[in-house]
């Protein structure tokens, strides 16, 4: 008789942001015995509205893993796309840590070119690029350029033609925001290929200074980051 007792696998639920992974509440776990019925609800959250559902949302306990998401996004963003593409600042230009959220770090200075990820239009009709992990910019004062750094005759990139200057012994920490990382990319003004947490120690083998406009830290076989946000351990002579 207590095998019909048995206690299901539990069963998580998860309510996520789509656009930035953020978990809307604290993951929920359903549990109930084996051949019981189970429901999960589409909750309602102020300011979102439901995109989509994955995995499945009703069903019976039983002994398999259940992983349950469902996705929301923002009621003001209307349109979201991912892009590849560079924007020439033709002003000074502040970074937030969200499109309408905070400012953070130092603006960034006229005359560059950065190299935005994702494209957002909200509902007041504003248009935001996020350049990395919680760093986006808002569209004004600047313009959408072709790649500076790859020529169409397929010779060595602007960036290629930078040079790296190798480095000892050099120490670092990544000075983000607390509980978030920044992207590393596999080359200066190259793709993404992963995120390093803010705080985590790294160890420094070159720099690379763009004529004065950005500086990047290599931190590893094709792995860089952006040097505004490493803070370097003090070197004696």
């Amino acid at each position: 008789m207590l095998e019909h007792l048995r206690t299901g696998n539990p069963i998580w639920v998860y309510y996520i942001d789509i656009d930035t992974g953020e978990k809307l509440m604290v993951p929920q776990l359903m549990k109930g015995i084996v051949g019981c019925k189970y429901h999960v609800d589409k909750k309602e959250f102020p300011h979102y509205r439901f995109i989509k559902l994955t995995g499945p949302a009703e069903g019976s306990f039983d002994m398999q893993r259940k992983d349950v998401r469902l996705y929301y996004r923002k009621d003001a963003w209307q349109a979201v796309e991912d892009v590849d593409l560079y924007l020439h600042l033709d002003q000074v230009t502040t970074i937030y840590d969200q499109a309408n959220g905070l400012p953070i770090n130092e603006p960034l200075p006229a005359g560059i070119v950065i190299k935005a990820f994702r494209r957002i239009n909200t509902a007041d009709g504003e248009t935001w690029y996020e350049l990395g992990a919680g760093q986006w910019v808002k569209y004004d004062g600047m313009r959408v350029v072709n790649n500076p750094y790859d020529e169409e005759n397929h010779q060595s990139s602007f960036a290629d033609q930078l040079t790296i200057l190798p480095l000892k012994n050099v120490q670092g920490t990544i000075d983000y925001l607390p509980g978030k990382g920044i992207d590393v990319f596999d080359a200066p003004y190259g793709q993404r290929v992963a995120t390093i947490p803010d705080g985590k120690r790294v160890n420094i083998s070159g720099k690379l200074d763009d004529h004065g406009e950005i500086t990047w830290y290599q931190i590893g076989d094709h792995q860089f980051v952006t040097g505004n946000y490493v803070i370097i351990d003090n070197q004696e002579d």
